[in-house]
């Protein structure tokens, strides 16, 4: 499988993002990091309230749709509650974890109203910030579940098992931190309350359908006489700016104008079946960057990437990386064809600048054959 060699600056920035750094090495040390024993207080109070959620079944009455956010009284994060299992597959309770995790779900949504089986939309699933409470079969609970269960004490159905998870943008679901225990505590509690009043008055959580509907119900702490209690309030939350800069320079910019052009290019990002980190690290995702040749099936460039800083930062970068590609191979292509309306966004200034057509494809066959053979390489 052909593939480029990276040159210049941009290649020693990919390099780098590759070799453990010293940041990386610090974040696996933060004690904020440290993951929470079995034996945890709060393992027993998650523990309790996932009984009392199975016994409530709040999944029976609400949607996925039937969001609220609930303030944290120590940290102040928002975090957005979403009851899925109305269908019966799947049982669970999802935090979405600001703005940032409130918008990457509803992102996520709109992609499977238009094609439940998006390639794309399943790589999301590991790009929303949130924790979850899941229940599941006691045949995927891991030691550690087990454990947790075991020192709660409480006694669970059969084939439904509570089973507690950490997604961040970047990384595999993973066991929890003491924060991110207190946060998802506070959530489930004031999931319970707010189910218990949505079963009676459905109107207690606005309805949110539309791009423009931006109303919720947040659940606030108070202080009273030093008596903490909680009341409602209907906030608008606006999804999160996100200012992405063209990152390549002029001089690289004037030289791509002066080579000649070539073909249909398409370009696709997505996770591989690979991840990286020790057995005790939490396991992060491993990204691929493909662009090939639409006619000739050529691989004109293939890049391992990582998106622990973040998936906008790593999506950012794309534009940079491509222009190398093409810097090596003095040609530019005529048009590039992408199916992600992040990548779309993404390229749209390059290409803009250097006159290319950049088009939304719903099927991208030199790629998928590219990934196809990649992935069974990796298998």
């Amino acid at each position: 499988m052909p593939a480029n060699s990276k040159t210049g600056a941009a290649a020693k920035k990919q390099r780098a993002k590759k070799q453990p750094s010293r940041d990386r090495k610090q974040q696996v040390l933060d004690p904020r990091e440290e993951l929470l024993p079995p034996t945890a207080s709060e393992y027993g109070m998650l523990c309790q309230l996932a009984f009392h959620m199975q016994q409530l079944s709040p999944w029976i009455f609400m949607q996925e749709t039937d969001v609220f956010g609930v303030q944290d009284p120590e940290s102040g994060e928002l975090g957005f509650v979403s009851v899925m299992g109305q269908l019966g597959e799947f049982q669970a309770i999802s935090v979405y974890r600001g703005a940032e995790g409130l918008y990457s779900w509803r992102n996520f949504v709109e992609l499977l109203s238009i094609d439940a089986k998006s390639e794309q939309a399943h790589d999301m699933v590991y790009e929303i910030p949130q924790l979850q409470l899941a229940f599941v079969e006691p045949t995927i609970l891991e030691k550690r579940d087990r454990d947790v269960i075991k020192a709660s004490g409480f006694k669970f159905s059969k084939n439904q098992r509570p089973q507690f998870r950490s997604y961040r943008p970047g990384y595999l679901p993973w066991f929890l931190t003491r924060e991110e225990a207190s946060h998802l505590i506070y959530a489930l509690t004031q999931t319970i309350t707010v189910a218990s009043r949505f079963f009676s008055d459905a109107n207690v959580i606005p309805f949110n359908q539309d791009p423009e509907d931006r109303d919720y119900l947040i659940r606030i702490p108070r202080l009273k006489d030093s008596i903490p209690y909680w009341e409602d309030s209907i906030v608008t939350v606006d999804p999160p700016t996100q200012l992405l800069q063209l990152s390549v320079d002029d001089t690289t910019l004037g030289k791509l104008k002066e080579f000649p052009t070539s073909g249909a290019l398409e370009v696709e990002l997505f996770a591989l079946p690979a991840t990286v980190g020790r057995s005790h690290e939490r396991p992060r995702l491993i990204y691929a960057l493909l662009a090939v040749d639409s006619a000739s099936d050529f691989i004109v460039g293939v890049e391992l990437m990582e998106a622990i800083e973040g998936v906008d930062l790593m999506y950012a970068s794309v534009a940079e990386i491509l222009t190398s590609d093409w810097m090596q191979h003095q040609s530019v292509p005529q048009e590039i064809r992408v199916r992600s309306t992040r990548l779309l966004n993404v390229l749209e200034p390059l290409a803009s600048e250097l006159g290319i057509t950049l088009s939304s494809a719903k099927k991208l066959p030199a790629v998928n054959r590219a990934k196809k053979s990649m992935i069974a390489h990796l298998e």
